[in-house]
């Protein structure tokens, strides 16, 4: 367990809260996490799937200044500003658990030069329905492309850029030999990215 800033999961694809407040008060929320990493021995490339998880129960809620305050199992607590895309706010009460959970993915291959290529994003939102307890599943899917552009034998790494012409340098598995026939090879990532919120009565 550590804790998080329940924030960063509320944020992807599509805001159910705008920022949290500054009180001194916002400790932070306990989560869960777990990871998961499949790859071939040897090959480049590979899959990381990460999965987190708050529970947290709702000790205040304002709905003049549309904020509430969370507060998990162990005491901790986070004030949150509700966004208009919250449109069931009305229906949250002190005392409602909330949950959320949020699955990563990422998937790395080298790719030939050339083959057909998917930049770009795309993404799914639902809503609870109107008078509904509030409740949001918010996916998003992303594919972005590299060159492989140098590589060090000696640190292991390799040095990628990307189509705005930028670089990054990254470290390679110890188990995949370095070589130089993946220079100028594509280096595909897909970012997969779910969340879903449900809020229950007590």
């Amino acid at each position: 367990m550590h804790k998080t800033n329940i924030a960063c999961l509320l944020f992807l694809g599509i805001a159910m809260t705008s920022a949290c407040t500054t009180q001194a008060e916002n400790d932070g929320l306990t989560s869960t996490s777990s990871t998961a990493e499949v790859y071939s021995q040897g090959n480049p490339g590979g899959v990381v799937s990460e999965t987190e998880e708050i529970s947290a129960v709702v000790r205040a809620v304002d709905q003049t200044k549309r904020t509430f305050t969370l507060e998990d199992e162990h005491g901790n607590r986070q004030t949150f500003n509700a966004v208009p895309e919250m449109r069931n706010f009305p229906q949250l009460k002190v005392g409602d658990r909330v949950k959320a959970i949020v699955t990563q993915e990422r998937v790395v291959q080298l790719r030939e030069p050339g083959e057909e290529t998917a930049d770009g994003a795309a993404g799914m939102v639902a809503a609870a329905p109107e008078g509904a307890k509030p409740g949001m599943l918010v996916a998003e899917a992303v594919e972005i492309t590299a060159l492989v552009k140098a590589i060090d034998t000696t640190k292991h790494t390799a040095t990628l850029e990307f189509a705005d012409g930028s670089r990054r340098t990254v470290a390679v598995r110890p188990d995949v030999e370095l070589k130089k026939s993946y220079l100028n090879k594509e280096v595909v990532i897909r970012l997969t990215s779910a969340l879903a919120i449900k809020v229950e009565a007590p």
